[in-house]
């Protein structure tokens, strides 16, 4: 039997709670060390989960000797700092969505990982999702025919908290990279190319963030995607996959537990699968252990690509950050 591999957990917030609930269903990996920088806060999260090490600083939990990977949870902001404390100090990552703030950063992160021979991962885990799968096996089938048109939306009204992650440009927040990063990436990944023309529109609130965020993308073959975002209003999180042949409905689709495709003169097909961050962390594993430096399924390249379509959508809504010295694609 395998040597289970050991995770550390950089962050503790919400994200890292949830992700470490659905571990427990992984089969060959222990969670043996948490760090935040705020030690009352370390503490309380070992002791929900029952992790023995416990750290009130990152670059200590970098330097344990038996952590093998760390899954980064901190802001969007300090994704970038914090993977390369990681990766430069001997551990693979699987660092949290949006991975960085814009694709510069990005850039930075894959050669840090590609220098010292590490496997990096975005945490995209709406890929991992076996309902996602199947609905992307669907597609690659040809159940859909070409696919022609892709609208998705992401949003949610949260509460009025100007220092949360959400609303706070410190933290880069926003509707965007928070949660309209996974409509982009399911464009990125069904149309397989980068668009050929952008085009976007936001409320750009109080705290200087994008509260709602409407995008069309157009591709060289005509195909479109048409994507929302918004953190302050409730719409129907919906993915609708539209092909020369039938369609594909994904509800929550970044969460996905069901999704139907319906084909002219046919039966509706169904699938129903359990969803959690469990899957994308069996990925790094078997990843790991095989020696491979990144992922088949979330790849570097898609990585950047995504990133690099963030970055001309913020250019669109004239949307900075105060930590971003530059944009430059």
């Amino acid at each position: 039997m395998d040597v289970p591999i050991n995770w550390g957990i950089l962050g503790a917030g919400k994200i890292a709670d949830r992700f470490i609930t659905d571990f427990k269903k992984v089969n060959d990996g222990h969670i043996v060390a948490i760090a935040s920088r705020s030690a009352e806060r370390a503490q309380a999260f070992s002791a929900r989960h029952g992790i023995p090490r416990i750290y009130d600083d990152y670059e200590s939990i970098v330097r344990d000797p038996g952590i093998d990977v760390i899954y980064i949870a901190t802001t969007h902001n300090f994704h970038k700092q914090h993977a390369l404390l990681c990766l430069q100090n001997g551990k693979h990552v699987l660092c949290e969505k949006p991975f960085a703030t814009n694709a510069a950063e990005a850039r930075e992160m894959i050669a840090c990982a590609r220098e010292n021979g590490l496997f990096l991962m975005e945490a995209m885990w709406m890929k991992f999702n076996p309902a996602y799968r199947q609905v992307m096996h669907w597609i690659e089938d040809g159940l859909i025919g070409k696919i022609q048109m892709l609208k998705a939306d992401f949003g949610f009204r949260a509460p009025w908290e100007p220092e949360s992650r959400l609303l706070n440009p410190e933290l880069a927040g926003g509707a965007l990279l928070d949660v309209g990063v996974y409509p982009v990436a399911l464009a990125s990944q069904l149309f397989n190319a980068k668009p050929t023309l952008i085009e976007a529109l936001a409320l750009v609130g109080t705290t200087g963030v994008d509260e709602q965020t409407g995008i069309v993308l157009k591709y060289s073959h005509g195909q479109l995607a048409m994507l929302t975002a918004a953190i302050q209003t409730r719409i129907p999180n919906n993915a609708l996959i539209l092909g020369t042949q039938g369609m594909i409905w994904i509800p929550s689709f970044w969460c996905s537990r069901m999704a139907v495709l319906w084909r002219r003169n046919k039966l509706p097909l169904f699938v129903l699968k359990t969803a959690g961050y469990q899957f994308e962390a069996i990925e790094v594993n078997q990843c790991i252990r095989q020696g491979m430096k990144e992922s088949k399924l979330m790849p570097h390249a898609e990585t950047l690509a995504i990133m690099e379509t963030m970055d001309s959508i913020r250019e669109k809504i004239n949307l900075h950050y105060p930590s971003e010295t530059n944009l430059a694609t």
